[in-house]
């Protein structure tokens, strides 16, 4: 194995210490709202990120911080881009926690490097000192996303893990093209549209119960 795969796969793991596993970003009010209860479900959830939520957004935001893109222009834009405080937050604060460990985990690497605030931003330029391959970078990226939500499905619905993990294989060719898409975006072409789960996302602090910040 490289080392620029083994450092990408420890980047992209879902024990790294940036805390994203802590946030569902809307996910945990549409199941306890019974909007999302299946296997089925969630598949569509995914797909629906995929094609039109997040991965309009945050993929083409890590490919482009990858090709050395502006950050502070790039994190701006994420910011009027992620209308609901909730998932803002959330993306900074796990955007600053991969900066600080990676910093500390590979200070040779990554010295001088310049402060960024979102998640997407700060893995793709992180990716990139690591001298992880942009499209790697970006397909990982994509890829801890969609493991990071079937896990935590599987913490706030009756879905075991085989099945959580059937759910995101079933979406190889949604997630394919979602990294190409994202290779191929400029600043212009970033955006999404998921009223819904704008919504759940802004309401999930009103719920009784809470596994997730957010």
């Amino acid at each position: 194995m490289s080392l620029p795969l083994l450092r990408l796969l420890q980047l992209a793991d879902s024990a790294f210490p940036a805390g994203a596993y802590a946030f569902s970003d809307g996910l945990e009010t549409l199941v306890a709202r019974g909007r999302v209860s299946t296997a089925g479900d969630l598949h569509a959830f995914l797909h629906g990120q995929l094609a039109q939520g997040w991965g309009r957004c945050d993929p083409a935001a890590c490919a482009l911080s990858w090709a050395g893109a502006d950050h502070t222009e790039l994190d701006d834009l994420l910011d009027l881009l992620k209308p609901v405080a909730g998932p803002r937050l959330a993306s900074t604060r796990v955007g600053h926690n991969l900066q600080r460990a990676a910093l500390k985990l590979w200070p040779e690497r990554l010295e001088g490097f310049p402060p960024v605030r979102h998640q997407a931003t700060a893995f793709g330029a992180v990716a990139r000192r690591l001298e992880a391959g942009q499209r790697g970078a970006v397909t990982a990226y994509v890829g801890s996303f969609l493991l990071g939500r079937a896990t935590s499905a599987t913490r706030m619905m009756r879905l075991g893990g085989l099945d959580a993990q059937r759910v995101v294989s079933r979406l190889e060719a949604e997630a394919a093209a979602c990294v190409q898409r994202a290779l191929e975006a400029g600043p212009g072409d970033l955006g999404s549209f998921a009223p819904e789960l704008d919504v759940a996302a802004a309401e999930q602090e009103g719920l009784d119960v809470r596994l997730f910040q957010s």
